[in-house]
């Protein structure tokens, strides 16, 4: 009887140990996901900025806006 018990709350505290792992591994998973999409992001504006301002800079040469 009291083997039963102890295999029972053994096997208990395992599912709920590995619950608590995978949800650990999702929600670091997650963190890096997010970084990532930040910095993709962060370039892609950098990227966009830089060609707006060489697009004016283009059409202040050109026509002679700036002097």
């Amino acid at each position: 009887m009291y083997l039963l018990i102890a295999v029972i709350v053994a096997v208990f505290i395992g599912m709920r140990s590995e619950r608590a792992r995978q949800a650990h591994m999702n929600w670091a998973s997650y963190k890096a996901r997010l970084a990532t999409m930040r910095g993709l992001r962060m370039k892609e504006t950098t990227k966009a900025v830089v060609g707006v301002f060489a697009l004016v800079a283009m059409v202040i040469v050109i026509t002679g806006i700036g002097g």
